[in-house]
């Protein structure tokens, strides 16, 4: 059928020839696009917590958000005692519901703990909270270990400061994509520690939906990599292929349905500075596809349906010696605005 078509369009003028050709690759592209848009749009609605409210992910998810309310209520110079009441019995709701469904978990300790602190608050200016106090005796049952997660913390300013005033020109400026790797292994413990400093991203109202697959095998990171445009010549040189991705049941609003490639880009910038800063090197594979190629590649690594893949990270120890592109930056003055 292409080629009749090609035979039919090389009987015009050359003009009209390249002007057909033309219009046929923009309504296919216009066509593929829709099918693209329709596949993201089949993909939130189903997977993200928009309608999926009894899934646990999204309870949680629901639950973090409202004890998150009242962390940044606390945490305000001065807060107004008596705030936040709605976000105090979503939470309440939220913990019960998750506890009779699901048993406990970090996250129920954690809004425990920041309801308690709530409490607390209200008491010293002279509220009473023995409703609250009422109900939080009865779930505390399910939490015998004292859990001092959630809430606030008093934090100084020296202390911040002694941690991170340093300038981290150098340490930017020597970040390069790697594309040569020696033959050392990168260790799981290496990838841990790694992967929990990312885990201090910010997040939307500290949802963490970021996850990190790691591909180990040999035919395991070929197969991924077949089906990623961007690694010819030096992808099967890394030790590891880390996939990483957004765990959709994190979203629940309309106005979210984007918020994964937001959460999922600090994320995976983190992860890569994380590397950097433990002297292993890394090279960003970019997953911009279209549905069937990644459907194809879900199917593959066995990553959930629920999982927006973001990118795929090569890592690997760095050899003595290396060349990397100089990949120059924009002047200053095209990317800062003062508005």
């Amino acid at each position: 059928m292409k080629t009749m078509a090609r035979t039919f369009i090389k009987c015009f003028p050359l003009p009209w020839e390249e002007k057909i050709m033309a219009w046929l690759r923009n309504s296919r592209d216009q066509i593929k696009l829709l099918r693209a848009y329709f596949h993201d749009w089949h993909i939130y609605r189903t997977q993200s917590g928009l309608f999926r409210e009894h899934a646990a992910g999204v309870l949680e998810a629901k639950i973090i958000r409202s004890y998150h309310r009242l962390e940044k209520g606390l945490a305000l110079p001065q807060p107004r005692p008596g705030f936040g009441q709605d976000a105090v019995y979503t939470t309440l709701q939220g913990v019960e519901k998750y506890i009779e469904r699901f048993g406990p978990n970090h996250t129920t300790a954690r809004a425990l703990h920041t309801l308690r602190e709530f409490i607390d608050f209200n008491r010293t200016n002279g509220m009473d909270m023995a409703w609250l106090e009422q109900r939080l005796t009865s779930l505390a049952v399910h939490h015998p270990v004292e859990i001092t997660e959630g809430g606030t913390r008093q934090v100084s300013r020296e202390a911040i400061m002694a941690a991170a005033q340093k300038d981290l020109s150098a340490f930017f400026s020597s970040r390069f994509s790697v594309r040569q790797f020696s033959n050392e292994a990168v260790s799981d413990e290496l990838i841990r520690h790694a992967v929990a400093m990312a885990q201090k991203s910010p997040s939307v109202c500290n949802r963490e939906s970021g996850r990190v697959f790691v591909a180990t095998t040999a035919a395991r990171k070929a197969a991924l990599l077949e089906l990623q445009n961007g690694n010819r010549g030096f992808g099967d040189s890394a030790d590891r292929i880390l996939v990483i991705t957004s765990h959709m049941d994190s979203f629940l609003t309309v106005g979210e349905r984007y918020q994964c490639w937001i959460d999922g880009g600090l994320f995976a910038m983190s992860l890569i500075y994380a590397f950097h800063s433990l002297g292993v090197g890394s090279c960003c594979l970019n997953w911009s596809v279209e549905p069937p190629t990644d459907q194809a590649f879900k199917k593959i690594s066995g990553i959930p349906v629920d999982h927006a893949i973001i990118m795929l990270l090569a890592i690997g120890h760095l050899p003595p010696n290396l060349l990397v592109a100089q990949s120059p930056r924009r002047p200053l003055s095209e990317v800062l605005r003062f508005i």
